[in-house]
This record gives C-alpha cells, sequence and structure tokens, in this order.
C-alpha cells in the first residue's frame, strides 16, 4: 500500500540503489602495471559484485514493498536489507582504498547511506504497525 509511510521509505531505498548505477560513488585514478594512469568513475557497474549486490539490493526493496500484507517477513527483510547495504558501504570502500591510487568522493557517494536510512526507517514503521495490531488485539 503506497500510503504507509515504510512503504515510501523502502520507494527509498528502491530508488536510491537505482541511481548509483546512474552516478558515481567516486572518481580516481588507477595505475595498471607498467601502463600510464587511467581515469575511472566507481559506480554500481563498476565490478561484478557491486553490480550483483545493487541489483539485490533493488530487487529486495521491490519485494519488500509487495509483501505488506506479511509483516513479519517484511522485518526480516527490512534487516537483511540493512545488512546487504552495510555490506554494500564496506565493498565501495574496499575498492577506493585498494584500487585506486587517488579518489575524489562525489557527492552521490551518500546513496548507500540513503538506502540504509531507508530500510532502517522502513523497519521502524513496520515494527511500529506490528506493535500498533499487538496492543490492538490485547485490549479487544
Amino acid at each position: 500500500m503506497i500510503q504507509r509511510p515504510q512503504t515510501l521509505w523502502l520507494l527509498v531505498s528502491v530508488l536510491a540503489a537505482g541511481l548509483s548505477f546512474i552516478f558515481p560513488f567516486a572518481t580516481g585514478w588507477t595505475i595498471p602495471p607498467d601502463a600510464t594512469p587511467i581515469k575511472v568513475q566507481v559506480d554500481a557497474g563498476y565490478q561484478l559484485y557491486l553490480t550483483a549486490l545493487t541489483l539485490v539490493l533493488l530487487l529486495l526493496g521491490l519485494v519488500t514493498i509487495f509483501l505488506f500484507g506479511n509483516r513479519t517477513r517484511q522485518q526480516w527483510y527490512c534487516l537483511l536489507g540493512l545488512l546487504l547495504t552495510t555490506l554494500l558501504g564496506a565493498l565501495y570502500i574496499r575498492v577506493l582504498l585498494y584500487e585506486l591510487n587517488e579518489f575524489i568522493p562525489s557527492l552521490t557517494a551518500l546513496l548507500p547511506i540513503a538506502q540504509w536510512v531507508g530500510y532502517l526507517m522502513a523497519w521502524r514503521g513496520i515494527r511500529a504497525d506490528e506493535k500498533l495490531i499487538r496492543d490492538q488485539d490485547r485490549l479487544s
């Protein structure tokens, strides 16, 4: 249901995952052995594992939106999204530190943080709904 706040937060996560394919996380220089430096833009399509993990997060957010009838599973998927987004951020940092000699992070490096915040706020909203329903059941 689109009117639930957690659905909007999940849409923020999905949108941030989609935008990370378009906008770079950072721009830097890599120096291959015995070659001239090459300017690269690190985004979600930079390496296979970044692409795969970003696609998984995008699909996970979309699936979680349509599980509005099963709040327990929706909570678990949001927690999985939090874990995978943390892993994605660590992989981006690994690429910057170990594969680039010099790099400049761009403003869109905040997209994984927006994904993480979206999953967190959706989880909190789902948990609040679950508590509200539990309290209502106890009163009736």
